[in-house]
């Protein structure tokens, strides 16, 4: 967010995470300490805010590729019915371009699931193994 409110577009996002990023890292922060949210919106209020949200953190994830990302996943869907199906596609298609951090319902056993799979299908699983792990203690429910 900057003295002009929530970011709009994604060049938006990009711009204040950039001002943001080299600020701390002037100040001594290391990139890899740096959590960043680029503020999901409601589609409702506005189609593009999914797509504009994800673009964003590819972008930035080019630029500084040790800065972590998070999100209020549910924003994307305030105002909608029968959330939870837009939020956990939401999810996968932002880890698949760099999110690392959500804050989400932990007991979800499908969001946790979609997850674990996303993050394995987005190469952040070496050999499967929290994938195969998650599976023996039956942690998938979908």
């Amino acid at each position: 967010m900057s003295d002009k409110g929530m970011p709009q577009t994604r060049n938006e996002s990009v711009e204040i995470a950039d001002k943001l990023v080299n600020d701390l890292v002037r100040n001594g922060v290391k990139t890899d300490n740096i959590f960043l949210d680029p503020l999901v919106q409601s589609i409702g209020t506005n189609d593009t805010f999914g797509i504009e949200f994800i673009d964003a953190v590819e972008e930035i994830i080019n630029t500084f590729p040790e800065v972590h990302f998070m999100c209020g996943l549910s924003n994307i869907s305030f105002g909608l019915p029968d959330r939870k199906y837009m939020n956990s596609i939401f999810a996968v298609m932002a880890i698949a371009k760099g999110l690392d951090g959500l804050m989400i319902n932990p007991l979800d056993k499908k969001m946790m699931a979609n997850i674990i799979v996303a993050e394995t299908l987005a190469a952040r699983d070496k050999s499967c193994m929290k994938y195969l792990k998650a599976y023996r203690k039956k942690k998938f429910e979908f």
